[in-house]
């Protein structure tokens, strides 16, 4: 039986006549006279269900969540006007896979049902449609690299309304060599060992995600939330690749022991993002401002860790780490580690081919230790926009005291109630996040809780549930058949201060600090610029092309860096130059102006607008006292006398001024006040965006 939907008669028949209603009422004018305060009779009736096909997905049935399929019931002659433009448009700026979703805000079809249309241009080509529907998502697949934009627009059976744009998103999609078709029985062959292998070692959970290999068969990719020693690591992206040692060697071994230092605790204030990183042992790979760049892998945990607390320097953060080691494994290999399969058929001296298919299977190290246990790293912040620097300090003090003190060495018998008290009065929010532990504790930490959950950890932490809280990974060594030639001869090179990892941590610190500069916007409720989307997707870019060993030699310095064709911008714009002028930092500004209005036997309009420095400004809405709360400016009255007169109102318009108005009028002799007067300042507090170069690390 088909599901039912309750709807009102009203959904049906749009319009109810009046009793005694003359019949020459214009059509157009009847839903003025439909009766709301009459309680309407309830029905049920099927939904509807379109079968709808869109640019490389599937047919699949869709529910109309509207209250009919025939967008103006039966009967009545509506709809009587178009819909409303759907409000909004959503998707990335930049993806390195081939498919992009697509978003779009709902549109009010006042009273009947609504139908989207999504439109694509590529390469500014012509719009060409590629949905109707219903639904108010797409994901769009099979797309081949170019730049693309999207607009929609909602219709009913008789008006459409205007379209919603979207901005330009660069579509560049990477597809990794595929070494199953090179060297099939090689591939094979090692995957098979590699199964063996897992099937008798000892895996360890970790944060760390695992590459996907272009022709792997399904059976090797069921090892992802876990990694065995010796498993490669790709040092530029952060990520697992396969097990490329002799794993059937007698000299592979693994010992177990007592780590040597079996637990830390620590708290500490963050100085900025790149310190925030450091406290939460973040691999350089994972430091990245971007929460969905990397499209073709994902965010692992550490990447997810550091991107949801990185945050501008109007935060206040303080970080508690706490690590249990439980267990320190320690790999054994010997001379001749690699694989006898890569060193006959895929290592070749000075051969670049050969030096990058083995970098795609096998990273650029291997994992040779790890320590066991569990990890919980808890990021406290505050947002000090609303305080003075004194304020602000202040509140640091504090908070980062009863920190200390409630988590103590003997953090379990603490008081957690005063610290609660802090936590609430300061507005503090926290991010959690664990390795190891109780499965699902952290996401359920809060400021009420946050004690009790942190001693819990501690106590559930046990064998079955230990992760790798920390690891090393050493280099491959050279085959002894190839002894007579250096390691970067056999070996692809990542290192050196002009290497394609240091390129990589360039361009990495480059998008922490492009997320320093354009997120705040929309925490200050302003729109976030269009061209935050636009040098997202060229940071992007040049990103991918230090991920990539075919691509090293234009993974290059952000100083010597060009777009290319694929581009947002003009092709070949010198990049840093471009973001250091176009994606622009929040610099705090004030006004402040005093007016003196006086009216003697008459009246006078007053409007006085107090700016910033321009246009682009906007005021603090953390700021202001007064009238002006939460507004950003305060208004401060030396005297106001206004007999007859209007009150006074205040608001923010434009974005950048405090309007003040009022309408003195004085009253009338001989016994009414002969004069009005209002003398006052005005106080506004904003923010201003403004130029500032991008700061390279060395």
């Amino acid at each position: 039986m088909n599901p039912f939907k309750i709807v009102t008669m009203a959904s049906v028949i749009p319009v109810i006549w009046i009793s005694g209603m003359t019949a020459a009422i214009a059509v157009e004018d009847q839903a003025s006279f439909e009766r709301t305060d009459i309680a309407q009779p309830q029905r049920l009736i099927e939904d509807c269900i379109l079968q709808e096909v869109s640019d490389g997905t599937n047919r699949v049935p869709e529910l109309i969540p509207i209250d009919d399929c025939g967008g103006g019931g039966s009967g009545g002659g509506g709809p009587y006007r178009a819909p409303s433009t759907p409000s909004s448009i959503t998707y990335a700026p930049y993806t390195n896979s081939n498919t992009m979703r697509v978003a779009w805000g709902t549109s009010n079809g006042y009273g009947y049902s609504v139908q989207y249309e999504l439109y694509e241009s590529r390469n500014n080509s012509a719009w060409s449609k590629i949905y109707t529907g219903y639904s108010r998502s797409r994901i769009l697949t099979n797309k081949t690299a170019g730049k693309y934009r999207y607009r929609v627009m909602a219709k009913n059976t008789k008006y459409s309304s205007s379209y919603r744009y979207g901005s330009d998103a660069l579509i560049n999609p990477r597809e990794d060599e595929n070494l199953y078709s090179k060297y099939p029985s090689i591939m094979s062959a090692m995957d098979q060992k590699n199964l063996q292998h897992r099937n008798s070692a000892s895996p360890a959970k970790t944060a760390l995600k695992r590459a996907k290999t272009v022709g792997q068969s399904t059976a090797m990719r069921t090892s992802d939330g876990r990694f065995y020693l010796g498993d490669g690591f790709d040092l530029v992206r952060g990520t697992l690749k396969e097990t490329c040692l002799d794993v059937e060697h007698t000299g592979f071994s693994i010992t177990k022991t007592p780590p040597l230092q079996p637990s830390t605790f620590d708290v500490s204030y963050v100085n900025d993002n790149r310190h925030l990183a450091q406290l939460l042992e973040v691999s350089a790979s994972a430091q990245i401002g971007f929460s969905g760049d990397d499209f073709s892998l994902g965010l692992s945990g550490e990447k997810e860790r550091y991107v949801k607390s990185v945050t501008d320097e109007s935060h206040v953060r303080f970080v508690v780490k706490a690590n249990n080691r439980r267990e320190f494994w320690k790999l054994n290999t010997p001379t001749d580690a690699i694989y006898p399969e890569l060193v006959s058929h895929v290592l070749s001296p000075n051969n670049e081919e050969a030096k990058a298919d083995f970098r795609e299977r096998c990273g650029d190290n291997f994992i040779n230790s790890a320590n066991l246990g569990s990890a919980l790293y808890l990021v406290f912040t505050f947002d000090s926009k609303k305080y003075s620097y004194e304020e602000r300090e202040n509140a640091k003090a504090e908070l980062g005291l009863k920190i200390s003190d409630v988590f103590s060495a003997n953090a379990a018998t603490g008081s957690s109630s005063s610290l609660t008290e802090v936590l609430n009065r300061l507005e503090v929010k926290i991010n959690a996040d664990q390795v190891g532990g109780p499965v699902g504790l952290a996401a359920s930490i809060n400021p009420s809780n946050v004690m009790q959950k942190y001693n819990q950890f501690v106590q559930d932490t046990n064998p079955a549930n230990w992760a790798a809280v920390d690891y090393t990974t050493n280099n491959y060594q050279r085959p002894t058949a190839y002894n007579a030639y250096t390691h970067e001869q056999i070996f692809a090179k990542y290192t050196g201060n002009q290497g394609p990892l240091a390129q990589m941590k360039r361009w990495l610190d480059i998008s922490v600090q492009h997320k320093e500069r354009c997120d705040p916007y929309a925490e200050y409720g302003q729109n976030r610029p269009t061209l935050c989307g636009t040098s997202e997707a060229e940071i992007s870019i040049a990103m991918d092309l230090c991920r990539e060993t075919r691509e090293w030699n234009n993974c290059v310095h952000p100083y010597q860096y060009n777009t290319g064709d694929l581009t947002s911008t003009t092709p070949g714009t010198y990049l840093y130059g471009w973001l250091s002028s176009n994606v622009k930092k929040l610099a705090e500004d004030t006004n402040s102006k005093s007016y003196n209005h006086h009216v003697h036997r008459g009246s006078k309009t007053v409007k006085d607008s107090t700016c910033l420095a321009s246009s682009l400004c906007f005021t603090n809405k953390f700021r202001g006292s007064g009238p002006g709360i939460g507004k950003g400016f305060d208004v401060n009255t030396g005297y106001y006398d206004n007999p007859k007169g209007n009150g006074r109102t205040y608001k923010v318009y434009p974005k950048h001024c405090a309007l003040t108005e009022v309408y003195l009028k004085t009253g009338r002799p001989p016994f009414g006040d002969t004069t009005a007067d209002w003398n006052y300042t005005v106080n506004v507090e904003g923010l201003c965006p403004v130029n500032e170069d991008f700061v390279i690390i060395p």
